[in-house]
Parts: structure tokens; C-alpha cells; sequence
């Protein structure tokens, strides 16, 4: 695995300010953190890839749309598949049923699972894992839920991709498009936040601003695990979180 990054910085800010650079540009990336002699340094990833000239490509592309010279690191990842996949069968949960709980899965995992079905889909990993675990929810499963609502972020059905609503909110069928958000992390954000609502009665924590128009539609508290949202989410929507839970467990297993 050749993994691109687009800089390495000692502070966290310093790399969200690189992400939010590199969106302007087209560029979808994330934070990934890495321990280096002792220190932890906070790299932005662009991009991963099976060969090497796909990764000089992206590394290519950076290069001309931000000036930035971005670097590959290989990953041998084939010589450790066996024990990978015993620790993870161990550590992960393949059958979570509350929607709150800690995110286990990595982003990169996130990310690298959705490339192999779509592999134009965006990298949207970081930001379910960063504001799941602010709000307590699972993360890992939101990701799933918003592969289930958007075909793995292909958008064959009402919403656009351009609306940023990774979660169908407000998309009640027969056309109508739904809630549209400005950027991508303001739609994982809206999609975390319309989750809590239904997970807990709690208010919401104000770290960030209420993004989700539907929050107070919601029955607070209505729907704690993910086969709850039966009929809730989606209408009738029998088997919803059903469908949910499997495209987790394929993401968790690969």
C-alpha cells in the first residue's frame, strides 16, 4: 500500500488547517497520527493506492493545484494479514446494537474499505471518527450508514453529492432532494448530531454549532440501538438497520 501525504506537523491545528487547504483546492485528506522517536506528529493523508504510480499521480496532482510537495510511504500490509485479522476479531465488536459507543475502527480502514467498492468515493473517515467519538456514538457504524444511504457514495437516488447529506436528511422520497450542507465535514456533522438525537434524551454539546435542520423533529430518545431506527430512519424500512449492521461487519472483517 503506497500512502501520499501532504504534510507532517507537530500540531494538530497545524494540520487541520493543511485539510481544510487542500479541500479548497479539491483535495479530500485527513489526520492520521504517527509516533516518531517518542513524539507524536499529525500527518494529512491524500490519498492511498495498490501501486506506486497511481500514488505519483496523486502526488503529481497535489503538486499542481497547491504547490505543496506531498511524499508516498509504502506499507507492506500482506505479511501481516493473518495476526492483523486474529487482534481485530478479538478487539472489535462484529455486532454492535447501541448507536452510542466508542468508534473502533480507524479511519484509514473506513476509508480504504469504501475505495475498494467505489473507488471514487471521498475520504470521510476522519471526520466520522472525530465527531463520533465527541458525541459518543459509534462512528464506524454512521460510516456504514452513510454507505447504506448514499450506494457507497455513488448517489443513485434523490440526494445529490453536491448537497453533502450523507445521511438522507430530509430526503422523504418522491424527488424531494433534502437538507443540503456546505461541506463535506458539515454533513458527517449533521449525520452524527441527527443520530444523537435519536440515541438520547441528553442535551447536545455545544462544541460545535447545531448544523442538523431536523434535530428537533426528532422523538429524543427514541431509538437507542441501530435496528431501532426501523421505521424511524427509514420508512418502512424493515430490515434498515439491519442492512446497516452487515455493511459494518463486511468494513470490520476486511
Amino acid at each position: 500500500m503506497y500512502k501520499v501525504f501532504a504534510g507532517s506537523f507537530k500540531s494538530r491545528e497545524n494540520a487541520q488547517e493543511r485539510v481544510a487547504f487542500l479541500r479548497s483546492k479539491g483535495i479530500q485528506s485527513f489526520i492520521v497520527s504517527a509516533v516518531i522517536s517518542g513524539e507524536t506528529w499529525f500527518r494529512v493523508q491524500a490519498g492511498a493506492f495498490s501501486t506506486r504510480e497511481n500514488a505519483d499521480k496523486r502526488v503529481n496532482e497535489i503538486k499542481a493545484k497547491t504547490g505543496i510537495n506531498a511524499f508516498v510511504l509504502s506499507e507492506n500490509v500482506a505479511s501481516s494479514t493473518t495476526s492483523t485479522t486474529v487482534s481485530r476479531s478479538r478487539a472489535i465488536d462484529l455486532n454492535p446494537s447501541s448507536i452510542l459507543g466508542p468508534t473502533q475502527l480507524s479511519a484509514e480502514q473506513m476509508n480504504a474499505y469504501v475505495r475498494t467498492i467505489n473507488p471514487a468515493a471521498p475520504l470521510l473517515g476522519e471526520y466520522y471518527k472525530q465527531f463520533g467519538e465527541y458525541y459518543g456514538i459509534r462512528g464506524d457504524v454512521a460510516f456504514a450508514q452513510a454507505m447504506q444511504e448514499t450506494g457507497y457514495f455513488r448517489f443513485t437516488g434523490d440526494v445529490r453529492s453536491s448537497q453533502n447529506n450523507f445521511a438522507g436528511i430530509g430526503a422523504t422520497g418522491g424527488a424531494v432532494r433534502g437538507a443540503s450542507f456546505s461541506t463535506p465535514e458539515e454533513g458527517v456533522l449533521a449525520h452524527l448530531q441527527h443520530l444523537y438525537a435519536y440515541a438520547t434524551p441528553a442535551a447536545l454539546p455545544n462544541r460545535y454549532p447545531l448544523v442538523d435542520p431536523r434535530f428537533h423533529l426528532v422523538n429524543r430518545g427514541s431509538a437507542t440501538t441501530w435496528t431501532a431506527l426501523n421505521g424511524k430512519w427509514a420508512v418502512p424500512g424493515t430490515t434498515y438497520g439491519q442492512s446497516i449492521l452487515n455493511i459494518y461487519q463486511k468494513m470490520a472483517q476486511a
